[in-house]
């Protein structure tokens, strides 16, 4: 943890320098990780079982990748009533969210010109859930059902299967035939995003794929980006708390743990300018650390990622929210809607006390799926439009082509692309 005096503007670069060690991947992830999608390319279905023995401590076959209807009702029948309450309720407050993100066709019409722009589903999406110890059935509804409303006509899930038993978590499962994923195959790390990529013998190729992972499926996508689509390559999540000290500071530090239990690298900030609720967090988070669940993972992410920054004036305490681009931002001020249009760069931004970032991770309705590491600065949150296409169409008659097509052709000319003005003029001197 570091504690950091802004008193200028000219200071705020010492947030970006703090928080520089971004989340590149070293030389041996991503070695391993073209050598895993040299061979998945090359061999398929044998070279993902291969991979699943090797790593996951499992000997399945081809056949045996993909989830059964029995395995699914199976896992949904042994999931508890309550969760598949909360799974259904979160999946409604989602929908309803995403709902309003839908897009629509559109047109201008000019004498003799029609241009429009038409929104296509893209047809096939393939969505990674982690699973092992990060079983997170929120992150299957919060991937697969923007999907849906988009219209994408086939979603493929692939998630890492359980060491012990071979199957992929029955939470999981629930959540997929919630959401309304086509198809689910027992199938994790790099090689999952490998066969997603290219399609083997059992999975199927897909357009574009979305959804988190480990520090081998961030490499895995970056390097088969342009090969097939991705959502992002998300890092560490991070977490900075704008205060004033109108809130509890114990609400405060166990809104950082909430996010810390993630990654011992994730970022937390906490910006205020006051330096007394500053003194208060760092001496109850030290205070109650030891107890919570998770404590080391807690503890290291305080030690190396943490900054506590005391701003000289509340505009200055915003720009160091700017300058640090959150994942998530939690205001607690008293007038937390007079700052709210000075900020820039947060991706999820919660209001007041009673509006904590864990809500947004599950039911409040909008996508937890985020762009970290600064990308806030020009990312935003997953949603409807991330699984569209965007098509524009040109239509022009022949007396249309000749008033508009002359401007054009003295900007093909400037430009030196003769041909382009050719084209043009073709249309104008030899029409029928």
């Amino acid at each position: 943890m570091k504690l950091l005096h802004l008193d200028t503007p000219s200071q705020l670069e010492a947030i970006k320098t703090f928080f520089a060690s971004s989340w590149p991947a070293d030389a041996h992830i991503r070695s391993t990780v073209e050598s895993i999608i040299r061979e998945v390319r090359e061999k398929g279905d044998s070279a993902c079982l291969e991979y699943i023995r090797k790593f996951d401590g499992l000997s399945i076959s081809a056949h045996e990748l993909e989830v059964s209807q029995d395995e699914l009702a199976q896992a949904v029948h042994s999931v508890s009533p309550e969760l598949l309450r909360a799974l259904h309720f979160a999946a409604e407050n989602i929908r309803q969210f995403h709902e309003k993100q839908r897009l629509s066709d559109w047109q201008i019409l000019r004498p003799g010109v029609r241009l429009q722009e038409r929104v296509i589903p893209i047809e096939r999406v393939g969505v990674y859930v982690p699973g092992g110890r990060a079983r997170y059935p929120s992150t299957v509804l919060m991937t697969v059902i923007p999907a849906r409303i988009a219209g994408v006509r086939d979603i493929i899930m692939v998630s890492p299967p359980d060491r012990e038993t071979g199957a992929i978590a029955a939470e999981l499962l629930a959540a997929a035939q919630i959401a309304g994923v086509d198809r689910i195959f027992k199938i994790g790390g790099a090689q999952a995003v490998a066969a997603l990529a290219f399609g083997t013998e059992s999975i199927p190729a897909v357009d574009k794929i979305v959804g988190p992972g480990n520090a081998y499926v961030a490499e895995a996508k970056r390097q088969l980006f342009g090969t097939v689509g991705i959502d992002m390559i998300a890092g560490p999540t991070e977490l900075a708390v704008l205060t004033d000290g109108s809130a509890s500071p114990l609400w405060i530090v166990q809104d950082l743990f909430a996010q810390m239990e993630h990654d011992p690298m994730t970022r937390t900030m906490v910006v205020s300018t006051e330096k007394e609720v500053l003194e208060q967090i760092q001496q109850i988070a030290l205070q109650e650390m030891e107890s919570k669940p998770r404590s080391q993972i807690l503890q290291q992410a305080w030690d190396q990622a943490t900054l506590l920054v005391q701003a000289a004036h509340l505009d200055l305490a915003v720009e160091a929210v700017n300058t640090f681009a959150p994942e998530h931002l939690q205001l607690f001020l008293h007038e937390p809607h007079r700052v709210l249009p000075g900020i820039r760069n947060a991706a999820a931004i919660f209001i007041g006390p009673f509006s904590p970032a864990a809500l947004g991770d599950y039911v409040a309705g909008p996508n937890h799926t985020l762009p970290t590491g600064g990308c806030a600065r020009y990312a935003s949150a997953l949603g409807v439009y991330d699984f569209v296409k965007i098509q524009h169409i040109v239509e022009y008659d022949a007396e249309a082509c000749r008033r508009e097509g002359a401007a054009a052709e003295i900007l093909a000319e400037q430009e030196q692309l003769f041909n382009h003005a050719l084209s043009l003029a073709i249309r104008h001197h030899q029409q029928k």
